[in-house]
């Protein structure tokens, strides 16, 4: 994670490197006014709401050394939407309070407050009201388990429900590893009701919401040459016959001798997802486990590549599609338990 630290006083600024000598472990710059600026910093060289413009969405979260109505006033403008806003955090030149002031779920401003409050000896000032109840917003739980929300709305409606004290189902068909409030429940009858699985479903009541799990990795093998758009329709396809959402895919996988073909990564771009590369060598030691091309052996040095890139670069699961082939494309898709 990139993470910016913005001052405007000298005590400030020494606040501010504190905090990346603390946090050392984490991405940080330091942007201050040129008087107070040295090596360790950079200059902040136009006027606060312009230059927090030029900034805003270069990190993921920003921490301001100064007064919260100074904060609001230079980030309003710039503010667009919580799924991509940053986290915005307010701390007083001492390091007493340290503020969530925007993005405390979907941003993480609100785990970053606390992080920097623990290690500066100060008090997270967190707002959110599940947070303050000690219960789970929908954001947060599609965060905790890299998930996708499908409707921002509906997740504010069934977040609703829950920090009123009200019962809410979830139906998953991954596994959830975290303690969940009493009133999010997993069997019986609720008022709302949460769908975790990279399943298609059409139809949502409005207090009914699906996140969608990022646990779909597809190997990929082709011709040189193959356009992206091929690649693009045979994944469709293949992912069309099990009924899966495209958004969960959560990586495409395929052999070094193909980290240059530019097929793969417009498909990969179209997804929004990336492309994970596999030495031949670790191939090598497993390609016994699946049915080889002497062909593709004769060509590259390896007789498989679709299935055991996928297997190589994925957490534990099963095959949802062996190899299939595509007009020049071979894929496989493994799913993520």
């Amino acid at each position: 994670m990139n993470w910016a630290i913005v001052a405007l006083t000298k005590d400030g600024t020494q606040q501010g490197k504190k905090i990346k000598k603390i946090l050392n472990n984490i991405n940080l710059e330091i942007y201050t006014l040129k008087k107070w600026s040295d090596e360790e910093t950079l200059v902040i060289d136009k006027k606060l709401e312009e230059f927090v413009g030029s900034i805003f969405h270069k990190y993921d979260i920003i921490i301001f050394i100064m007064a919260t109505g100074i904060v609001v006033r230079s980030i309003a403008k710039h503010i667009v939407n919580k799924t991509t806003d940053p986290g915005v955090l307010v701390m007083d030149e001492k390091g007493q309070f340290v503020i969530s002031l925007l993005s405390g779920h979907l941003g993480g401003a609100n785990e970053a407050a606390k992080l920097l409050a623990d290690k500066m000896g100060g008090q997270p000032v967190i707002t959110t009201a599940s947070d303050v109840k000690g219960l789970i917003a929908v954001d947060t739980l599609a965060q905790k388990l890299n998930c996708q929300i499908s409707s921002m709305d509906k997740a504010k409606n069934l977040t609703g429900l829950i920090v009123n004290n009200e019962s809410v189902l979830i139906k998953s068909n991954i596994n959830i590893d975290m303690k969940l409030p009493d009133n999010i429940l997993t069997e019986g009858e609720a008022k709302g009701t949460i769908f975790i699985t990279n399943r298609v479903i059409n139809k949502f009541s409005e207090y009914e919401v699906q996140l969608i799990p990022k646990n779909i990795v597809i190997g990929i093998g082709c011709r040189s040459g193959i356009s992206g758009e091929a690649i693009v329709n045979a994944i469709k396809e293949a992912l069309d016959l099990f009924n899966i959402d495209y958004r969960s895919i959560k990586h495409f996988a395929t052999v070094d001798i193909k980290q240059n073909e530019a097929g793969i990564f417009d498909a990969a771009k179209h997804f929004k997802t990336i492309v994970k590369i596999v030495n031949r060598k670790e191939i090598k030691n497993i390609e016994h486990e699946f049915h080889c091309s002497e062909f593709v052996r004769k060509s590259i040095g390896v007789g498989a590549v679709c299935e055991p890139c996928a297997l190589l670069t994925a957490s534990k699961g099963h095959f949802l599609m062996r190899k299939k082939s595509y007009n020049g494309i071979t894929l496989s898709i493994w799913e993520e338990l």
